[in-house]
């Protein structure tokens, strides 16, 4: 009822604002009705399409192009009033906008409050199986919330990911066995499982209870209770962009379309990004002069940190960034090491590094120190989004498949930083970089981009 209330209100004040005053009066008491029932038809106030992800993104689009369309039509031929259709053909794509962010802020509030913001799922698997996907849905802040799990042949009790008080809110109960051979009983058991946790979807692990035969038997016993069956082909560093499902001899296969390395696929991606950081420089010139007075009223000189990095193919080039260390900070680091938050990995981060300075201090919390990194990008050295560009000692312990980060430009943001910067642990990042690497798009940089500004201003892991 509440998005209901929400569609409306941005339907009305879009068409207040968009249709002439003279004509406004129809239009308010049919626009809004018309994108309410169009957003209906496409199912967005069903709670397994609100949530996270591009789905309900794509639902919102073609409501907006099938409410234009219908409106602008019946208008024409009804009205045969000009301004009414051009305000109605700005009216619907302004509600769109306006139901999106409306959708967002209320995923946001929700968000804050444990588990109102996800439908409970009951998990099937193994209890490693089982795990890993609920850490999952927990680190990708899904639209689905693990509440209980069915072991595949194993003992009951709790397992808790990677978390060690399996009693916690984070533990997931371990409700029942399943005997793994996909029988008629198991279906049953899986059904009572769902109405005496509540839950309002089951994600099934590959294993031998996923069978046709028993995913069949699950899905007429399930049929009547309006329980959504998920299949998780533990795929989920790949990009749904990637995957599709085609038919080979009447077999559904999924598809997994190869990464997007080549150069020629990244040109646009490099000459938009070189143009935007050109025209970065010159909208930012009152901000580079500002910080350069700071440093050198606070600090002294010099005003610039010049560092070697490593970037696209291994390739050493030299980064620039605003000083926020005081001198002597390199030859410091050895007897800092014991500050090291990020013990997992080659990467050195300390919480209250001893070594910066209170003007590098601010500088750092809202990232304005990488500003200089826009003349990297302009020299085709670094892009606006990428992986982070490590220093040659950490690239030099990279594993074979660490080194994917170094198939493409490093970058100004990227996933690393969205994501909660040096708070994240080496696995995690590495995990970001890698899955960025593979998984690239301009869509994919474009959502990046548009994340960053809250990043930076959340100021989360900066330090």
């Amino acid at each position: 009822m509440v998005l209901v209330l929400l569609d409306w209100a941005c339907a009305a004040l879009a068409t207040w604002a968009t249709v002439p005053h003279e004509d406004d009066w129809p239009a308010m008491a049919v626009v809004p009705a018309a994108w309410v029932g169009v957003t209906c038809w496409h199912r967005l106030y069903e709670r397994r399409h609100v949530g996270p992800g591009t789905e309900e993104y794509h639902r919102l689009l073609r409501s907006c192009l099938a409410a234009m369309a219908a409106l602008a039509a019946a208008y024409a031929l009804l009205g045969q009033n000009d301004r009414l259709v051009r305000g109605v053909l700005l009216a619907v794509p302004a509600a769109a906008v306006g139901s999106l962010l409306a959708r967002k802020v209320i995923r946001a509030l929700s968000a804050r409050r444990v588990g109102l913001a996800a439908r409970p799922a009951l998990l099937v698997g193994t209890a490693a199986q089982c795990s890993a996907m609920a850490d999952i849905l927990r680190r990708e802040r899904s639209a689905l919330r693990a509440v209980a799990a069915l072991d595949v042949g194993g003992p009951g009790g709790y397992f808790a990911g990677d978390y060690d008080d399996p009693s916690g809110p984070h533990g997931v109960p371990i409700i029942g066995d399943l005997t793994a051979d996909g029988g008629a009983g198991d279906a049953e058991q899986v059904a009572l499982a769902l109405e005496a946790t509540g839950c309002e979807a089951v994600v099934l692990m590959p294993g031998p209870h996923l069978g046709a035969a028993a995913l069949s038997r699950l899905g007429w016993r399930l049929a009547n209770q309006g329980t959504d069956i998920l299949v998780a082909p533990f795929l989920s560093e790949i990009a749904p962009a990637r995957l599709a499902v085609r038919r080979d001899g009447g077999v559904p296969l999924l598809h997994v379309r190869a990464p997007r390395l080549s150069r020629g696929a990244r040109v646009p991606k490099d000459f938009f990004e070189r143009a935007m950081a050109a025209v970065g420089i010159i909208l930012l010139a009152p901000v580079f002069l500002a910080v350069s007075l700071a440093i050198l009223i606070g600090d002294g000189r010099p005003v610039y940190f010049r560092q070697r990095r490593v970037g696209l193919r291994g390739e050493p080039f030299t980064l620039f960034k605003f000083r926020t260390m005081a001198s002597g900070a390199a030859a410091a680091k050895v007897e800092l090491a014991h500050l090291n938050v990020n013990t997992d990995g080659p990467l050195f981060k300390a919480r209250r590094d001893p070594r910066i300075t209170r003007v590098g201090a601010v500088l750092r919390r809202y990232s304005l120190d990488e500003l200089p990194q826009l003349l990297n990008v302009v020299r085709g050295e670094m892009a606006l989004v990428g992986p982070r560009p490590p220093l040659p000692e950490e690239a030099a312990q990279y594993s074979e498949e660490v080194r994917r980060r170094l198939l493409v430009k490093p970058g100004l943001t990227g996933l690393w930083q969205v994501s909660g910067r040096s708070d994240l642990a080496w696995a995690d990042a590495v995990r970001l970089d890698v899955g960025y690497v593979e998984n690239w798009s301009l869509g994919l940089d474009a959502e990046i981009l548009f994340r960053t500004g809250s990043a930076v201003v959340k100021g989360k892991g900066a330090y």
